[in-house]
């Protein structure tokens, strides 16, 4: 829970205070920013640039959703901008290669999804899930990568539980299809209507 006192001084200013509201959601927040870039530096950039920019609008944040969760919520924003900005897949890093990096995330165990997905065929799947439509591959992130559940992935996205999990489906769906076909790109990311039929 948040110590209501330490938020209003950081409201007001007091970095100390904003630190100490922050730094137990670092890592975390640090892991979603990896599974976006997989790769150290860009992940420790992406979340420098996040609390940044929580730093900036913390001001702006009311408690109507946990500060966690409105951390996610830049985050996810940070992450997709920073890969737009960088019009590339991004490189893949070993565990061996992050540790030598100092960088230790909070549990290295995967999570069931994620070990069914990579599983797969690391780099093939790799670019799948980086070129997913944005909305898509944050549900995606969240739920498969971070264990997140649909109710806190809808409060982070801001959209209903239903439309978190069509999001997830149609990624899943998206990502087969590329592994099945062995394409250099998946589905297009924009839904099309075709013969009067949606395509997801």
């Amino acid at each position: 829970m948040i110590d209501d006192i330490t938020l209003r001084r950081a409201q007001k200013g007091d970095a100390r205070a904003f630190e100490r509201l922050v730094t137990p959601h670092e890592q975390t927040v640090w892991r979603v920013c990896w599974h976006y870039t997989h790769h150290p530096e860009d992940a420790a950039d992406c979340l420098q640039d996040t609390m940044l920019k929580a730093w900036r609008a913390i001001r702006q944040y009311r408690g109507d959703c946990a500060l966690e969760t409105w951390l996610y919520r830049i985050a996810a924003t940070v992450c997709v901008d920073f890969l737009r900005r960088k019009k590339r897949l991004p490189q893949t890093e070993s565990a061996d290669e992050m540790a030598e990096a100092g960088i230790q995330p909070i549990d290295a165990s995967p999570t069931p999804d994620e070990a069914a997905l990579t599983a797969e065929s690391g780099e093939q799947l790799r670019q799948a899930i980086d070129s997913l439509p944005a909305d898509m591959r944050t549900a995606l992130v969240l739920y498969a990568l971070e264990g997140q559940p649909y109710e806190a992935i809808a409060e982070i996205t801001r959209t209903s539980i239903g439309t978190v999990k069509s999001r997830i489906n149609r990624a899943r769906q998206k990502i087969a299809n590329f592994l099945a076909g062995g394409n250099n790109s998946p589905a297009p990311s924009s839904d099309r209507v075709k013969g009067g039929r949606k395509h997801a």
